[in-house]
C-alpha cells in the first residue's frame, strides 16, 4: 500500500498543454489575455498611422527626434483611404469547437500522472483559450442545402466565396510549388532618356520603352494599389528625365527574383508573372466545395473571409465564457479514451481512475478509519487527515508519511477520489452499515 508518486517526464513536447492543478471556478476566472477573434482584426491596418498623426498633433506622445519618412515614401490620403467594405453577412452555417488531438492527448497524459479528477468545463476552457488547442467545425445549415463553403486542400482555410479562396491559394501556396531565388544579371543596355516613377511610393518602374516596364507597373499596382483601377493608378506615374535615376534603375534591375519548380529543379526558372500564370492553372485542383469544414485554430484565426471570421468570432466569444460545444466534444473523446466521468454537486469531473466505492467494514482498520472519516468530512486534505487522525505526529516525520501510505493504494483503486485541488472524497455509494 505504498503511496506512489507518478513523476512527470522531464521532456516537454511542443504539443503539451500546461495542466494547472489549481483551477478556480469559472465565475472567478479573470478575463482571458488574448481574444483570438478580436474585432480589431477587422480594422484597416493602413489607418492606424492616421490616428498616430492625430495624437501627435494634440501633443500626445510626440517625439521631435523621431525619424520621419521622406515625403515620397509616405502613402498619401488617397492611398490610405480604402473603398468602404461591404457589410458583414450572416452565413447559413453553424460553428462548433473540437479539441485538437495532440493537445487533448497532452491533457490526458498529465491527468494519468496526477491521478486526480478535473472539472470537465475547466479542461474545455483550457483548450478554448489555447491558440492551438482546438479545431473549428463549420457546417452548412440544413435549411440552406444550396449554400457551399470552399476549403483549401493544403492548409484547410475556408471561405464562403470562391474568388476569395482562389486569392488565398494564389497568395499563400505559390511558395509550396516554387522556390524563390535572387539572382544578379547584366544591367539593361541601351539609351534611356528618362525613367517612370511612382509618385506615391517613389518606386522606379523603368523606362516606358523597356520591355520590363509593363510588368513592373502591374506588379506595383497589384501589390500596393489593387483598390484602384489600373488607369487611375497610371495617372500617378511620372516620367523623370534624370541620368542618376536612370543609372539607379539599371542597378536595381540587375537584381532579379526568379522562381524554380520544386518538383523539377532542372527546369528553366521563370519570373514572377510567369510563375503566377502557370500556378493559376493548378489553383482549381487545390480547393474543394464542402458543406462541412474542419479548420485548425491557427488557420481559423487568420482567415481572409470576413463573413466566416465573423461567424467564428461570435461562437468563440460564447465558448470563451462557457465552452459548451467544446465540453460536449471532449466528453465523447474522453469516453473513447476510456476515461471516467462523474458528477459532484453540479460539476462534471473527469478522471482516468474509475470511482469504486467500498464498504469500510470490509477493509482493515487503518483503511476503514480513513474511509469513514472522508465519508463524514468530504473535501478534507491530507494535512487535515493527519491533524485529525494522528494529531501527535510531526507532519514532517517518517511516522506521518507511513500513516498516509494507505491513501495511494485507495486512490489507485478508486476507493478515494483526489480532486484537482488536492481535496479528497469517497465515491458516492460508499456507505457504513
Amino acid at each position: 500500500m505504498e503511496d506512489k508518486t507518478h513523476a512527470q517526464d522531464g521532456k516537454k513536447d511542443a504539443n503539451d498543454v500546461i495542466l494547472d492543478l489549481n483551477f478556480v471556478p469559472q465565475w472567478a476566472r479573470k478575463p482571458p489575455g488574448e481574444n483570438h477573434y478580436s474585432k480589431k482584426s477587422y480594422v484597416d491596418k493602413e489607418r492606424s498611422p492616421r490616428r498616430d498623426e492625430r495624437r501627435s498633433s494634440r501633443g500626445e506622445g510626440r517625439r521631435d527626434d523621431r525619424p520621419r519618412r521622406p515625403r515620397s515614401d509616405r502613402p498619401d490620403r488617397q492611398e490610405r483611404s480604402r473603398t468602404p467594405s461591404e457589410p458583414i453577412k450572416e452565413l447559413p452555417v453553424t460553428v462548433s469547437f473540437l479539441p485538437e488531438q495532440k493537445r487533448l492527448a497532452s491533457l490526458v497524459k498529465q491527468m494519468h500522472h496526477s491521478r486526480r479528477a478535473f472539472p470537465l468545463m475547466d479542461l474545455a476552457n483550457l483548450l478554448v483559450h489555447d491558440a492551438e488547442g482546438y479545431l473549428v467545425k463549420i457546417e452548412v445549415s440544413k435549411g440552406a442545402p444550396d449554400f457551399e463553403l470552399y476549403q483549401c486542400k493544403r492548409c484547410k482555410a475556408v471561405s464562403s466565396s470562391e474568388e476569395l479562396i482562389k486569392q488565398h491559394v494564389m497568395s499563400t501556396h505559390l511558395a509550396d510549388i516554387y522556390e524563390k531565388e535572387e539572382i544578379e544579371a547584366e544591367p539593361p543596355s541601351g539609351s534611356f532618356p528618362g525613367v517612370a516613377r511612382c509618385r506615391k511610393t517613389g518606386i522606379l518602374l523603368g523606362p516606358p520603352n523597356h520591355h520590363s516596364y509593363t510588368e513592373k507597373l502591374n506588379e506595383v499596382h497589384q501589390a500596393r494599389f489593387a483598390h484602384m483601377s489600373l488607369e487611375d493608378y497610371k495617372r500617378n506615374v511620372e516620367i523623370v528625365k534624370d541620368e542618376e535615376l536612370v543609372e539607379q534603375w539599371k542597378e536595381e534591375s540587375r537584381k532579379k527574383t526568379v522562381y524554380k519548380l520544386k518538383s523539377d529543379p532542372e527546369a528553366e526558372p521563370v519570373d514572377h508573372r510567369r510563375a503566377e500564370l502557370d500556378f493559376a492553372k493548378k489553383v482549381p485542383e487545390l480547393y474543394e466545395t464542402t458543406h462541412r469544414a474542419v479548420v485548425p485554430a491557427k488557420v481559423a484565426q487568420s482567415l481572409t473571409d470576413r463573413n466566416v471570421t465573423h461567424a467564428i468570432r461570435q461562437i468563440w466569444s460564447k465558448e470563451s465564457r462557457f465552452p459548451l460545444s467544446m465540453s460536449f466534444a471532449m466528453r465523447a473523446a474522453f469516453r473513447h479514451m476510456h476515461l471516467y466521468m462523474f458528477k459532484a454537486g453540479k460539476i462534471n469531473f473527469v478522471t482516468h481512475i474509475k470511482p469504486n466505492p467500498v464498504n469500510p467494514e470490509k477493509t482493515i482498520e487503518n483503511i476503514a478509519e480513513v474511509l469513514v472519516f472522508l465519508k463524514d468530512h468530504p473535501g478534507s486534505t491530507r494535512k487535515h487527515l493527519l491533524e485529525v487522525l494522528h494529531p501527535s505526529l510531526d507532519p514532517a516525520s517518517r511516522e506521518a508519511k507511513d500513516a498516509l501510505q494507505p491513501l495511494g493504494w485507495l486512490i489507485e483503486r478508486g476507493h478515494i477520489i483526489e480532486f484537482f485541488n488536492g481535496t479528497l472524497s469517497v465515491p458516492l455509494g460508499s456507505r457504513r452499515r
